[in-house]
Parts: structure tokens; C-alpha cells; sequence
């Protein structure tokens, strides 16, 4: 079986390990650091948590 280096920890992981939206895009997230890179995201965007949504944030943020 294909082990896959993920490219914010470099841990290797198996395909269903994997961020399955990036690994589409040609990279390797785990899922753990995908999902702390995206929340990373929204506190940047919005530190103080006032939108629900990233659809929110496009309709009203800017």
C-alpha cells in the first residue's frame, strides 16, 4: 500500500488518512493538520468568530 508524507507534519499516512479536497490539488494533508491549517484560517480572517461560515464571510466580510 502507497504511504503518502503529509506536507505540514511529514508524517506518513495512507490515502484515507488524507485530506481528501487537498490530495486533489497535488498536495498531502493529513487530516489533523488540515483541519488545524483551515481553523487557523478562519481565526485570521475572523478572530473574533462573528460569521458562521466562509460563505458568510464573502457575503458580508469584505
Amino acid at each position: 500500500m502507497k504511504n503518502y508524507i503529509c506536507n505540514e507534519c511529514g508524517g506518513e499516512f495512507s490515502k484515507n488518512q488524507l485530506d481528501p479536497e487537498l490530495l486533489t490539488d497535488g498536495e498531502s494533508f493529513c487530516k489533523e493538520c488540515a483541519s488545524s491549517l483551515m481553523e487557523a484560517g478562519r481565526d485570521f480572517v475572523d478572530p473574533n468568530h462573528n460569521f458562521n461560515s466562509y460563505e458568510d464571510w464573502d457575503e458580508n466580510g469584505r
